[in-house]
């Protein structure tokens, strides 16, 4: 009598106990599947991936036109920067994640090496957005905003202006007035087609300053016209449209043939 009174007693307990046992299982959280995916951590290369695509100064002031900057990302070259068409012959010193910054050293054969911060300034009303702000050795600032992702054309402007940069140097004897290191020397004194070019167009420059009041005004319009290319086709076209614009509105000597 007492055997057949204890049987349920103890049936009720043993399915008390697996209750609890499962229920302690579930509050554990052992569940794999209900486990938070881990978050990739920033590291150097992702923080240099992310800088590529085209930027441009925020602000133009007077005359002075917009800086551009193309960031580029390769895996066996690193980060490669262009700017305005030059190529910055850099080498990544540094990268601050925590305050995130990048540190360039930038080497020329023409002038003394610095290094160049980049610093990601995130945007306050936009998630994950973010604006650069690039300072150079003196002390010189600018503010870069996002244009767009790099094109296949971007890229091989990118290969273009390394490939000038990577010439010899220009020799001694080289006769030309634009800026020491600029696309413009390097094309005018590597090549006899750019050389004809410039020497006509510097001849005719000196012409219009002698000759004409507005002369002056004129040769520096072109000359910052000239020196502000940064492919052989756009210095070839800016040469060509000078020429076509001084032979409509002055009387000067036909040097070279711009065709």
């Amino acid at each position: 009598m007492k055997d057949h009174c204890l049987r349920p007693m103890r049936m009720a307990l043993l399915l008390a106990t697996v209750l609890m046992a499962a229920s302690c299982r579930q509050d554990d959280g052992a569940d794999p599947v209900a486990a938070a995916p881990e978050v990739e951590q920033p590291t150097a290369e992702t923080f240099q991936r992310s800088l590529e695509g085209l930027w441009s100064t925020e602000e133009s002031e007077g005359d002075d036109a917009e800086t551009l900057y193309l960031f580029e990302w390769q895996a066996s070259g690193g980060l490669r920067v262009v700017r305005d068409g030059a190529w910055l012959d850099g080498k990544v010193e540094d990268v601050d994640l925590d305050n995130g910054t990048l540190a360039l050293h930038v080497t020329s054969d023409t002038g003394p090496s610095e290094t160049v911060t980049v610093r990601k300034v995130p945007d306050a009303t936009t998630e994950s957005a973010f604006t650069l702000r690039i300072t150079w050795a003196g002390g010189q600032t600018e503010g870069l905003g996002f244009v767009r992702r790099l094109t296949a054309r971007d890229r091989a402007d990118v290969a273009e202006a390394v490939r000038i940069a990577g010439r010899d140097a220009a020799p001694a004897n080289c006769d030309t007035d634009a800026p020491v290191g600029s696309v413009r020397a390097a094309l005018v004194c590597g090549h006899e087609e750019f050389g004809a070019l410039d020497a006509g167009m510097r001849t005719q420059f000196k012409e219009l300053a002698d000759r004409y009041p507005d002369g002056d005004r004129t040769v520096a319009a072109a000359t910052r016209q000239l020196d502000a290319c940064g492919t052989p086709s756009c210095l070839r076209a800016a040469y060509a449209q000078w020429q076509a614009y001084f032979d409509e509105n002055y009387d000067l000597g036909d040097v070279v043939d711009y065709q």
